[in-house]
C-alpha cells in the first residue's frame, strides 16, 4: 500500500468559487474532460457508465471518460505520480485516512458550501456522512451502492432449539446464550459452538473493529492520538473476551477454553461455501459483513430471491455491553467513497461529475438491487424500486440507527490501526501479552510512528 505526501494547493481554492459561477457559454466553449478510475468490472461498472451517460446528456460539451478495473494502490501511485485521474473511488471507509490524509484527494469543504454544493445532512444517510469524514477534512463523498454493515447473523432454528425467540442484545445475554447453544463431543472438544469471540474466526479480519464496537471502545482521541490505552473501554473489551472463552469453553479455566476454542477453530470448514460453518450449523452466531448473506441464501451469491436459503438465519445488530444497551441497534457502517484527484486541473467539472455521481437515485437504485448494498441517499430509503428480501429490513434499521458509523480515521496508510489492533488481539489470546496495558501501550507507539512517518513526507490529515 502506498502513502506520499502532498503540498496542498492553495490555488485550487482561491480559484475554486470564480471556476463554479463564471460563464456559463464559457464554459460550454471550453474544452471539458474530466476522468474516472474505478476497481469495478461487468454490470457493476456497466451501471456506473450509464450514469455517466447521464451527466454528459445534462451537460453539453462535458465528456467522461470511465475506466473501470483499476485497484485503488494504482490509482494512489498515479495520482502522487502526477499522471492520475480527475475521479477516483475507493473501496471501504477504512481508506479515507489513506486518500485523505496523504493529500491525494482534495478538500471539498469550500465546495460543499458553495452556492453549487450540497446539502449533506438532508442528501446522505447519517453514517454515510460519518465514514465519508476524516475530522474536518472532507475529501470524499460517499459512493452509491457501496455500503457495507456489519452484522450480527445467527441461526433461527438453533436458537429457537435452545429457547431463545430473539437474538442476544447485550454482551450478558451473548455469553448466557452462548453456554447453552455451545455442545462437547464425548473427549471434551467442542461439538457446536455459540459464538466464538476470537480473531481470525470466521470474521473477515475485522476482530477488533466489532469487539472494540460492543463496547463503545474509540480509536483516537479528539487530537488525534490513538486512543487504546487512554480509553478504558478497550480493556473491558478485552477483558470480556477472555472472560467470554473461559466461562463459556473452558468451564471457567481461559486456558483450557482457549486451546479448544483454537482447536475448534483449526477444524472450521472453508468460510466461503457449503462447508462455512455458519452454513453447516457448526456455530450458532457470528458476526459478519452484510453482503455475506448473499452466500447464506444461496451458495452460488445470489441474494434476490431468497425464498429458501440454505441456512435459516436472521441478521441484526452487534450486541451491545450491559453499560450501552441504549446503543443496541448499531453497528460499524462503511462503504465505498469517490474523490477528487490533487492533480485534476478541472476542478469545478470534477465536482459537478462527483456531486451527480454521489447523489444519482438511478444509479444507486441500480448498485443496490445488482449487489445487496444499502444506498447512500436517505431518498431511497425503503425505497419500492429496490427488492431486497425482508430480512434486509434490519439491514436498514442499522444504518438507520444515529450511533452507526465507523470509528475514528486517520493517514495510517491503508487503515493500518485496524491491523495493528486485530494483531494484538491474537497475541493477547494466544497469551503472548502478560500486561494488558503495556501491551496495548505498544500498539499506542506502534500506531503513533505509522502517524509520524506518513506526517513526515507531509500530510494533512
Amino acid at each position: 500500500m502506498m502513502k506520499k505526501g502532498f503540498i496542498a494547493s492553495l490555488a485550487t481554492t482561491a480559484i475554486f468559487a470564480g471556476s463554479l459561477v463564471g460563464s456559463a457559454a464559457g464554459a460550454q466553449a471550453a474544452a471539458r474532460t474530466v476522468t474516472v478510475w474505478q476497481p469495478q468490472t461487468g454490470d457493476t461498472l456497466a451501471a456506473w457508465q450509464s450514469a455517466m451517460t447521464r451527466i454528459e446528456k445534462a451537460n453539453p460539451g462535458l465528456t467522461i471518460k470511465d475506466v473501470g478495473s483499476v485497484d485503488m494502490a494504482k490509482s494512489l501511485s498515479a495520482i502522487n505520480a502526477g499522471n492520475g485521474p480527475d475521479i477516483s473511488l475507493s473501496n471501504g471507509a477504512g481508506n479515507l485516512g489513506w486518500f485523505c490524509g496523504s493529500g491525494a484527494w482534495q478538500k471539498l469543504n469550500a465546495a460543499i458550501s458553495s452556492t453549487k454544493g450540497i446539502k449533506l445532512q438532508s442528501t446522505f444517510t447519517a453514517p454515510a456522512i460519518n465514514y465519508s469524514t476524516s475530522g474536518s477534512n472532507r475529501c470524499a463523498l460517499p459512493a452509491p451502492g457501496g455500503t457495507e454493515v456489519t452484522t450480527f447473523y445467527y441461526n433461527k432454528d438453533l436458537l429457537a432449539k435452545a429457547g431463545f425467540k430473539n437474538p442476544p442484545q447485550t454482551t450478558s445475554e451473548l455469553l448466557t446464550y452462548s453456554k447453552k447453544l455451545t455442545t462437547f463431543n464425548s473427549d471434551g472438544s467442542i461439538k457446536s459452538a455459540g459464538f466464538i469471540p476470537w480473531a481470525g474466526y470466521a470474521s473477515n479480519d475485522m476482530d477488533a473493529m466489532w469487539l472494540g464496537w460492543m463496547f463503545g471502545a474509540t480509536w483516537f482521541t479528539s487530537s488525534g492520538n490513538p486512543a487504546f490505552v487512554s480509553d478504558t473501554k478497550w480493556a473491558r473489551a478485552f477483558n470480556w473476551q477472555k472472560n467470554f472463552i473461559a466461562q463459556v469453553y473452558g468451564g471457567g479455566d481461559y486456558k483450557k477454553g482457549a486451546a479448544l476454542v483454537t482447536k475448534f477453530a483449526a477444524s472450521a470448514g472453508d468460510f466461503w461455501g457449503g462447508d462455512n460453518d455458519f452454513v453447516k450449523g457448526r456455530v450458532a452466531m457470528m458476526t459478519s459483513m452484510d453482503w455475506m448473506s448473499q452466500m447464506f441464501c444461496d451458495l452460488n451469491w445470489a441474494l434476490n430471491p431468497c425464498t429458501k436459503p440454505v441456512v435459516n438465519f436472521g441478521i441484526a445488530a452487534l450486541p451491545m455491553d450491559d453499560r450501552l444497551a441504549a446503543h443496541y441497534g448499531s453497528s460499524p457502517v462503511g462503504g465505498a467513497l469517490m474523490g477528487i484527484s490533487k492533480g485534476s486541473k478541472n476542478f469545478a467539472d470534477a465536482w459537478l461529475v462527483l456531486k451527480s455521481l454521489a447523489t444519482d437515485a438511478q444509479l444507486a437504485t441500480d448498485l443496490s438491487n445488482a449487489t445487496g448494498s444499502i444506498p447512500t441517499l436517505i431518498s431511497l430509503q425503503n425505497s419500492p424500486k429496490i427488492t431486497f428480501p425482508a430480512f434486509y429490513d434490519n439491514v436498514y434499521s442499522i444504518t438507520q440507527n444515529k450511533y452507526s458509523g465507523w470509528h475514528g480515521l486517520r493517514n495510517t496508510g491503508a487503515h493500518r490501526e485496524e491491523t495493528e489492533m486485530n494483531n494484538f488481539m491474537a497475541a493477547w489470546q494466544a497469551g503472548s501479552v502478560s500486561n494488558l496495558a503495556t501491551g496495548l501501550g505498544q500498539v499506542v507507539n506502534t500506531v503513533n510512528d505509522i502517524l509520524a512517518n506518513n506526517y513526515s513526507a507531509g500530510s494533512n490529515g
